[in-house]
Order: structure tokens, then C-alpha cells, then sequence
């Protein structure tokens, strides 16, 4: 009997070890992402009081960062609680190729690269290290710390020439600042000076502003007074109350940590998290932990038959209550620390693996020293106060309950762990159908119909230099027989950083989008003209530009009409020659708004360094190193291995990267949930036979089969899991739509989800009660009403 009793404990301890590993492992990866996203520009110096400037002026469908150059200079000194404020025209910066100036090797480095006027630096907190940022003008740079020893090693950075994304112009580095953290707006590694660049350009907006408040509650006054600095650049004494109104509400300032999540923002290019997903992964991450914790209870309820004739035993014996719930309690932290430590051993692991993907911060406990110990302490306390409850549970008994029967089999027992076991299933339902809900989303989104074709078409960058030549190229290219056609653009199609034009036409507004294209560019993705005509070959040897509007854009502004001219890059004016149906040429996060297609003609600003290449489904990998190869050969300074060939699909893929990764984390949590609940499923059924052993052989004797022991026992499980889906679907149904609130376009909530998670759990929970039930209702009846 005493090896028995062995065995049920070790087989208790054993499963609450693997429940907790788990569930503790589970909650410090989550929190990892959780921690991130909560401090992101929350986590240096004055946070508090450094706000982005949003504004209507160029949006019409709702708050944008673009602005241009001079109304930032005219709002700079609007309000004397302005502590400081500049320019910053990339948040979080372009990913560029670096290489040092005597290196003969020409070895490349990757870095982030922001472009800021001077004035920011007295926003932003730089902590400098070495040099001197009165140096710090055009054509010289700053870098971070780590990007310092990237580049130089233990040599000093100072003094010495770097050049960017193989451009000739080397740009000298003036000082080095110590690194921002990763979650802020700030972590860049190469800052440039953009000087006086478009200080008079009123058309071009492109440009973002931040400042620093003497006071954070002082941000709405401020907003009002930067909007009053402006109206003497417009005619405002002609406006009605309801165009004042209109006016006085198209500014605002929002601190960097709640900018974060925004959501209604165009041409905003910082890091984007969701407050609603943050607080969701925060939820998971606890109830993985209360779970396991419910397990913990669970197996401890379950064993007291087997614990409660020792525990007597020692009381009669002269120990007493207190003493006995220490050493339990003492049992279970032990339990508990050592699962704590595998799950920090598990959480090292995984940052070198595909896992660490997944999410935005570092996996290394040594970069999350807060977050582990304020794991173990929160997991601990959980675990006590868990083996507090269950040992004073078992201790409660007098001794004539050895005699009377078991407290675990009686109808008030089995409600108990009824309901407890009910708490993991609602969790389980509920994260398995968000996991389904997130990934039917994500496939949404990458199915969606955009307006315009995309099956087999690669993208890729060239530079100025293959731009310039475009026309030999795309003959070039084209040599090859799996190279259907190619276009060009002056930018990635989707995406949130478009070039912004303000422009006048007969005293009215006009604030669009603009993509400069190639004329054959509305032909090649299939795109519709519903008024007037395509770009033609003509149109690039017009000196004054040719625009193509969507049809947001002649909704918006319906003072525009075909045949009339509206300001573009040259002195004269531009035909407006045609309308083209409506495309998402941003994420669907966002809706259409209005955008100008673009052909430079004859005397473009600049060439159009973005190409498109529709390729035959044939020998794919051959096609793209040939223009990777081709691309290099008109480009020299491009090696092959730097030049970015990929699907357009792919691409669009990829903004989509935080949905993509919350699915395969809620995926992970939901498995982790899952085998909790079967690993707490496994040990009652398994406590509940032995319980019940000579009732089992009493009715086999009596003539039931196995068949009926074992739906006996499945259905009291299988009710609580019907009973459990009932309470989960409409929580998991409200969660889901929430969750979708923060996309323009949503995918349905469609019934199978629900369907096939119940089937799911249901199909799971009766094949863990059989498998477990099954050896002790195929014994030898017989048998087991002897050992009794």
C-alpha cells in the first residue's frame, strides 16, 4: 500500500512539475512581447512630455504626421510651453547599407538610418559619449554605441567618413550617443542632419514634428496655439463658424507612447503595436499560469484519500495543523521552484530559435531581469497560496472521515472540481477560437482583392542609377524568356510612406497622396480606368507631368475634372487626363483614400528606383537571381546578394508581420492551454479510477461491458465540456469582433470556428478519458474487488 501511495504522489508531483514548467515558460515569453509593447516610449528621460504634432490637413480620413517644412517652422514658436521641437522625416529610420570609406575590402553593414533637423536632439534625451554635436551639420552624422563598434570596433568613431547605401557622398561622424532602447521612436543607429532641406517648400509633405512640452497637461492648449500661428497663412477672416470649427479641430498632440497605438493615422511610419492585443497577450499569459494552478488544486483535492490516513496518523501522533500545512506548502514551492527554473532554461533556449521571431523584444533572461524575478515572485505567491488552500483542505478532516468515506467522491467534491475543471476548458475554448479567428483574418487580408493584379509579379529596388536607364533595363530583363513584362515606380505600391502633395487649385486644397509611375504602370497591374484615358508612352516626354486620380480623390476634391490642370513637380501646371478605380495602395488597417498615379515626363525630380516584373511560373529561383544579376550589372555599387527580388505577395505579407505573429503566439498558448487541461483531465480521470475501482468491478460483475464503463465515465467529462462551450462562445465571439475593430476591412465571424473548436476539445477530452480509463475498467474485475 505504501508503494502505491509512492507512486500516486510521485505521479501527482510529476504532473504538476510539467503543468507549471509550461504555464511558467508560456507566461515569460508572452510577457516579453507584453513588457515591449507597455514600454515602448515610455522608457527614457521625459517621455512623459515629448508628443508628435498630427493634423487633417491632408487627410480625409482622419489624422496624419505629414507635414511640410515651413508650417513646422511657423508653429515652433507658438506657444512659450514648447520646450523644444524638430523635424524627424522617418520615424525608426530606413534599414541601409553602410560601408566605411578605407575599407578595401568594401565589407557592408546593415544599420538603421533617420534623417532629423538639429533641433531634435533637444527633444529627444541623446546621452552623447564621445564628440561634439556642434559638429553635427549636413552631410555629417551621428551614431548609436553599438552601431559605433559595429563599424569601428574598439577604435574611436569620431572623425571618421562612412557612406550610405552606396551613394558617393560620405558623411562624417560628429558624435556617438548612447542606444535608445529597441521600443522607442528613437532607435535609430545613424542619424543624418537634413540641415535647411525644403525650409521654403510649402508643396512637399513629408516631414513629421515632435516637441517637448513644459507640461504634458499643457498639450491641448499648445495644439490650439499652433493652429492660431497658422491662420495667417489662410484666409480665415472669410470663414463661416463651421469651417472655423472644422479648423480648430484638425490639430492635435499625442504623446509617443499612446501614438504608439494609433490607429488613425496616416503616413505613420514608428513602431505600431495594439493596445487591445497587449492587454490580451497580458490575459493569456495569467490564465496559462492560473490553469496550471487549477491543475495544482485539482490533483491536490484528488489525492487526500490517499494522503488522509498519514495526515491523521501524525496528528494522533502529536502534529499539529500548522506543522502539517508547512510541509505541504513546502513541498509544492519546491515543486514550483524547480519549474521555474526549467521555464527560465526553456526561455534561453528559445531565443535562438524560430520562436524568438515571434516576438518584438529580447527572449534572454539576462535583458529581462525585472520581468523574470517579478515572474517568479507573482508564480510563487500563486503556487503558496494554491498549496495553502489544498493543505489546509487536507488537513480539515476529523479522523472519523477515514471511516465515513471520501470527501472527493461526494456530490459537493465532484461540483467543485467540476467547476474548476470548467475554468480550463472556458480558457481553452476561448483561445482556440481566437487562434482560428486571427489566422481566418490574416488569410483574409492576404486574399483580399487590393484593385489591381499581383500573381506572379516580383518587386525589387534598383537605385538612381538603373532608374535613370529604365528603358534599357526592362530590354535587358526582358531577354530572358520567363520575364513577362516590368514597370516602375517611384515607391513600394502598398505601403504607408507615399510622398504627400499640398497643392492649390482655384483657391481650394488639394492634400493627396502621390506615386510617380512609369506610363505603362495602370497596364501592368491590371488596374481600371473608369473616365477618361491610360498614361500613354507620349506623356513621358511632356515637361510638365500627367496625373491619373483614384476615385477617392474626385470624391474628395469633385472641384477637380478631367481635362483640367492642378500643380504638379514642374513650374506649369499638370493635365488631370483620367480616373482609375479605387485600390488599396496602403495595409488594410487602412481604407482607400485619395492618391495621385504620376508621370514625371521629360524632367523628372528624381528617377523611379522601385520595379515590378511579372515572371513566368517557370524555373522562379533561376529567373530572380537573373535579376538580381542584371540589376547589379546596370548598378554596380548593388551587389547581387543586396539586391531584394521577392513576390509581391510576400511583400504585402509582410505588412502584416504583427497579425502574423500575435496568430502563431495565441496559436503556442492555446496548445500550452490545451495540454494543461489534458495533462489536469489525465490526472483526474486517473485519480477518479482508482477512487472508483470497486465500483468499476461491481458493475462489470453485475454484466456492463467496457464500452458502458467507459461512456459512463466519458459523459460526466463530455458535459462539462458541452457545458463550458456554451459559456465560452459568445465570450470568445465578443473578444473576436473587438479584437478586428482595429482593421478596415474584417473578416466575418464564421460559425465553423465554433464548430470545429468543440470538435476539437470534445475529440481530445474523450480520447484522454479512454486511453486513461481504459486499463483500470479492462482489469480482472475480480481482482479489484480483492485488493480493496
Amino acid at each position: 500500500m505504501n508503494f502505491r501511495f509512492f507512486n500516486h504522489r510521485l505521479f501527482s508531483a510529476l504532473l504538476n512539475f510539467i503543468g507549471l514548467a509550461l504555464a511558467f515558460s508560456a507566461f515569460l515569453v508572452i510577457m516579453v512581447q507584453v513588457v515591449y509593447d507597455y514600454g515602448y516610449d515610455r522608457n527614457y528621460e521625459d517621455a512623459g512630455r515629448i508628443f508628435r504634432v498630427e493634423n487633417k490637413f491632408m487627410s480625409r480620413t482622419g489624422y496624419s504626421t505629414a507635414l511640410s517644412r515651413p508650417i513646422i517652422e511657423a508653429m515652433k514658436s507658438a506657444s512659450p510651453e514648447i520646450e523644444a521641437g524638430g523635424c524627424y522625416n522617418y520615424s525608426k529610420g530606413w534599414n541601409v547599407a553602410v560601408s566605411l570609406a578605407d575599407d578595401g575590402q568594401q565589407n557592408e553593414y546593415r544599420a538603421r538610418y533617420g534623417i532629423i533637423e538639429k533641433s531634435l536632439l533637444k527633444v529627444f534625451p541623446f546621452d552623447f559619449i564621445t564628440g561634439d554635436t556642434s559638429r553635427f551639420e549636413p552631410f555629417t552624422v551621428i551614431i548609436s554605441e553599438s552601431t559605433a563598434k559595429l563599424l569601428f570596433g574598439d577604435e574611436s568613431a569620431v572623425g571618421k567618413n562612412i557612406y550610405l547605401d552606396k551613394g558617393e557622398q560620405p558623411y562624417m561622424v560628429a558624435a556617438v550617443y548612447k542606444d535608445f532602447p529597441e521600443n522607442s521612436s528613437a532607435d535609430c543607429g545613424i542619424f543624418s542632419n537634413m540641415g535647411d532641406s525644403q525650409i521654403d517648400n510649402w508643396s512637399e509633405w513629408n516631414m513629421s514634428f515632435y516637441v517637448k512640452l513644459r507640461s504634458p497637461q499643457a498639450a491641448g492648449d499648445v495644439a490650439t496655439a499652433m493652429l492660431q500661428s497658422l491662420m495667417s497663412y489662410y484666409d480665415a477672416e472669410s470663414w463661416t463658424e463651421e469651417e472655423m470649427a472644422e479648423y480648430m479641430s484638425s490639430l492635435r498632440l499625442v504623446n509617443l507612447h499612446d501614438a504608439y497605438y494609433s490607429t488613425d493615422v496616416e503616413y505613420d511610419n514608428m513602431g505600431k503595436g495594439n493596445r487591445f492585443t497587449t492587454i490580451t497577450c497580458f490575459t493569456v499569459s495569467l490564465l496559462i499560469i492560473i490553469v496550471a494552478i487549477i491543475n495544482f488544486i485539482n490533483f491536490s483535492m484528488a489525492s487526500v484519500p490517499f494522503m488522509i490516513k498519514g495526515i491523521n496518523t501524525r496528528r494522533v501522533l502529536g502534529a499539529t495543523r500548522g506543522r502539517l500545512i508547512g510541509r505541504q506548502v513546502g513541498e509544492s514551492l519546491l515543486i514550483a521552484v524547480a519549474a521555474f527554473i526549467l521555464s527560465v532554461i526553456v526561455m534561453r533556449t528559445l531565443s535562438g530559435t524560430l520562436v524568438a521571431s515571434m516576438i518584438s523584444g529580447s527572449l534572454d533572461p539576462a535583458d529581462n531581469l525585472a520581468l523574470t524575478g517579478a515572474g517568479a515572485a507573482i508564480s510563487l505567491i500563486m503556487v503558496a497560496l494554491a498549496g495553502i488552500f489544498s493543505a489546509s483542505y487536507s488537513t480539515s478532516f476529523p479522523p472519523a472521515m477515514v471511516l465515513k468515506g471520501s470527501f472527493s467522491l461526494s456530490a459537493k467534491g465532484r461540483s467543485l472540481r467540476s467547476i474548476i475543471v470548467g475554468f480550463q476548458y472556458v480558457v481553452s475554448f476561448i483561445l482556440i477560437i481566437m487562434t482560428l479567428f486571427i489566422y481566418c483574418q490574416r488569410r483574409y487580408m492576404n486574399s483580399f482583392d487590393m484593385g489591381f493584379d499581383r500573381d506572379q509579379i516580383v518587386t525589387f529596388y534598383v537605385g538612381n542609377s538603373v532608374g535613370e536607364r529604365r528603358q534599357a533595363f526592362e530590354e535587358h530583363l526582358k531577354e530572358n524568356p520567363h520575364v513577362l513584362d516590368v514597370t516602375f515606380a517611384g515607391n513600394e505600391l502598398v505601403s504607408n510612406g507615399k510622398m504627400g502633395w499640398g497643392r492649390m487649385y482655384d483657391g481650394e486644397n488639394v492634400n493627396i497622396d502621390c506615386l510617380p509611375v512609369d506610363a505603362d504602370f495602370i497596364d501592368f497591374f491590371g488596374m481600371e480606368v473608369v473616365q477618361g484615358r491610360d498614361f500613354m508612352s507620349s506623356d513621358e516626354m511632356k515637361s510638365n507631368g500627367t496625373f491619373i486620380m483614384n476615385e477617392a480623390a474626385m470624391e474628395a476634391y469633385p472641384f477637380l475634372k478631367l481635362d483640367t490642370k492642378l500643380s504638379g513637380h514642374a513650374d506649369e501646371p499638370a493635365d488631370i487626363v483620367g480616373v482609375v478605380r479605387d485600390f488599396n495602395f496602403k495595409p488594410l488597417q487602412y481604407g482607400v483614400s485619395p492618391i495621385a498615379l504620376y508621370v514625371f515626363g521629360s524632367d523628372p525630380w528624381w528617377p523611379l528606383t522601385w520595379a515590378y516584373a511579372r515572371i513566368s511560373p517557370e524555373d522562379v529561383a533561376g529567373t530572380m537571381d537573373y535579376i538580381r544579376q542584371s540589376v547589379s550589372e546596370f548598378n554596380p555599387q548593388m551587389t547581387a546578394d543586396y539586391v531584394n527580388v521577392r513576390f509581391l505577395d510576400e511583400a504585402i505579407g509582410n505588412l502584416y508581420q504583427k497579425e502574423t505573429n500575435l496568430n502563431k503566439l495565441i496559436t503556442i498558448a492555446s496548445v500550452l492551454s490545451l495540454l494543461i487541461c489534458v495533462i489536469g483531465i489525465l490526472g483526474l480521470v486517473y485519480f477518479e479510477t482508482q477512487f472508483r475501482r470497486k465500483e468499476i468491478a461491481l458493475r462489470r460483475v453485475h454484466g456492463a461491458t467496457v464500452g458502458e464503463v467507459l461512456r459512463m465515465i466519458n459523459r460526466y467529462y463530455l458535459i462539462i465540456c458541452t457545458v463550458c462551450f456554451i459559456v465560452a462562445a459568445p465570450s470568445a465571439w465578443l473578444i473576436a469582433r473587438k479584437w478586428v475593430e482595429g482593421f478596415t476591412y474584417q473578416c466575418p465571424v464564421h460559425v465553423w470556428i465554433f464548430i470545429v473548436a468543440y470538435a476539437v476539445l470534445l475529440a481530445i477530452t474523450a480520447g484522454v478519458v479512454t486511453l486513461q480509463s481504459y486499463r483500470a475498467v479492462s482489469k480482472n474485475p475480480v481482482d479489484s474487488v480483492k485488493n480493496e
